[in-house]
């Protein structure tokens, strides 16, 4: 199993700011346009944790489905995903604000330079788990 931080790609520069929704409400991870074939090195089992702006993580969970290629080879170019069973999903306030999101730096990640990152060797998973019992809501 890996570790990977998937960066939601929102602002301003990357034309795509609806992404975290729709990767939160399909339980996808996604990577797209010239970053899309990263999301490949993904595999069933392994966990994501989907970052967000300033430092954030918004929501974690286990891969159960690979990226497994598109029937229109037109939105190959666009997207690649894997799916997700999120664990944990931060909550958010009615303009789409994360309130109770994770620090990537309270999990000792320091380096997340890319849209995919591997980040197993990184990250604290006692505390990645203690911050999510932290936040979990019933």
């Amino acid at each position: 199993m890996k570790t990977w931080l998937v960066n939601t790609n929102t602002k301003d520069e990357n034309c795509n700011p609806n992404a975290f929704k729709y990767m939160l409400r399909q339980n996808k991870a996604a990577a797209f346009y010239g970053r899309a074939p990263e999301i490949d090195k993904i595999c069933k089992g392994d966990l994501v944790c989907l970052y967000h702006n300033q430092n954030r993580i918004i929501a974690v969970g286990t891969v159960v489905t690979p990226y497994q290629g598109h029937d229109f080879r037109d939105v190959e170019v666009i997207e690649h995903w894997v799916d997700v069973n999120w664990l944990w999903k931060a909550d958010f306030d009615r303009d789409f604000v994360p309130q109770n999101s994770i620090d990537r730096n309270d999990l000792d990640i320091t380096m997340v330079n890319g849209t995919v990152v591997n980040v197993t060797d990184q990250i604290n998973y006692k505390e990645l788990l203690a911050q999510i019992a932290q936040r979990q809501s019933f």
